[in-house]
């Protein structure tokens, strides 16, 4: 009898997970030159690029995905820039359906109460194959004036909970991505710069004489 419930209970379960879409969610920087997935843009010394900040979610499977049928009515997420002198500017929060709730120059952090008290949370857009986006924000990246920068973004804190569905009460968009076998995944976007050496002043002076020696040598050669 035991060994009958067991094997049941382990049929079901397969069942259940084999149902159950797999979620992914990613925190990107979307340019009008491509998407931050851990990719890079080459750009001029201190060009500015505007970006939005998105959260992607990802189901593979029909009627699975979570913030495509709740709005979101919470969200807080960093982002920092790494390597060389590249820098971020004026990181600003898309509050529309909720409120700021303590956002600072690096971070977005976003709450809604529920349509009754005239919020309904922060909607996402479907954009087909299993893929809904929400627009969390915008921001200005900074290239550096050589070499690379990274700007990464990444969830709020390391607890489940910081990004939030009407219909999530109790878990975080985190911890359902991780039970369905997923993920959620900060990523990166790199602008590279590079620059052609000028040469010292007195570096241009000599390369200068050894060109006009070797000109005034060949002339009299000809001669």
């Amino acid at each position: 009898m035991n060994l009958r419930i067991t094997t049941f209970a382990i049929v079901l379960l397969t069942t259940l997970s084999s149902a159950q879409a797999e979620l992914t969610y990613d925190l990107l920087l979307r340019t009008n030159r491509g998407d931050g997935m851990d990719s890079a843009i080459a750009t001029t010394a201190g060009e500015a690029l505007n970006a939005e900040v998105v959260l992607r979610e990802t189901a593979t499977g029909s009627d699975s995905t979570l913030i495509g049928t709740a709005n979101l009515n919470a969200f807080n997420l960093s982002l920092q820039s790494i390597g060389s002198d590249g820098l971020f500017e004026s990181l600003t929060l898309n509050g529309d359906g909720g409120f700021d709730a303590g956002s600072s120059p690096s971070t977005l952090t976003f709450a809604a109460f529920g349509p009754g008290f005239g919020q309904p949370g922060r909607t996402s857009i479907d954009r087909g194959n299993g893929i809904f986006e929400a627009s969390l924000g915008t921001v200005t990246l900074r290239a550096p004036t050589v070499g690379e920068t990274r700007f990464v973004l990444s969830d709020g804190s390391a607890v489940d909970g910081d990004f939030t569905t009407f219909q999530t009460v109790g878990f975080g968009l985190e911890s359902a991505a991780a039970n369905s076998g997923g993920g959620f995944f900060g990523r990166a976007l790199t602008l590279s710069s590079q620059v052609t050496a000028i040469p010292e002043p007195s570096s241009a002076l000599a390369l200068s004489l050894v060109c006009t020696f070797g000109l005034l040598r060949s002339r009299r050669r000809r001669r």
